[in-house]
């Protein structure tokens, strides 16, 4: 009486290790893009909360100085931040997702390695006549803000001041 005793042959198990071989090579790319895509929905994301954010900022004090009241909004990029930040949130690279940032090519305009959005705040400006008698012609105060090249995604720029939105895209990676 002959026993067989059970288990896989070396052949058989060849074949399955082919099999989640071949799997994970369709597997492991797509999920890579699946994660890339994801991260980059939510830096847009909270770029566009950020606007939102902005622009109620803008409405409450319009709506609260037609009332007579106070109404304080931000006046410099820290406490911009500071309302944004509030809710918690992080970049998708992780750290904070909104950072102070400048209108320089290279070192501002948020973070292209973690996804924050760049915020920088400018103040009101009044009129002046420079030295060589040319007018610098007064500004409102606005809040810029800067979508970075994160990924694939084209950097953007959105110019927020209390009479008008204006979004912009800057440079593609």
């Amino acid at each position: 009486m002959e026993s067989r005793h059970g288990g896989f042959s070396l052949f058989e198990l060849l074949i399955a290790i082919a099999v989640i071989g071949i799997v994970s090579a369709f597997a492991i790319p797509a999920y890579r893009s699946y994660v890339e895509t994801a991260n980059m929905t939510k830096v847009t994301a909270n770029f566009e909360q950020a606007i939102r954010v902005a622009q109620n900022a803008y409405n409450l004090q319009k709506t609260r100085a037609a009332l007579g009241m106070d109404s304080p909004v931000p006046t410099t990029t820290d406490e911009w931040i500071a309302l944004f930040n509030e809710s918690g949130i992080e970049a998708p690279g992780g750290g904070p997702a909104y950072i102070a940032s400048t209108n320089n090519r290279d070192t501002g305009r948020g973070d292209p390695v973690t996804g924050a959005i760049g915020v920088q705040f400018q103040p009101y400006r009044e009129a002046r006549t420079r030295r060589n008698g040319t007018v610098r012609p007064a500004r409102d105060e606005q809040l810029q803000l800067w979508r970075p090249m994160y990924k694939s995604l084209r950097e953007q720029r959105a110019t927020i001041s209390s009479s008008s939105i204006d979004v912009i895209n800057q440079r593609q990676p």
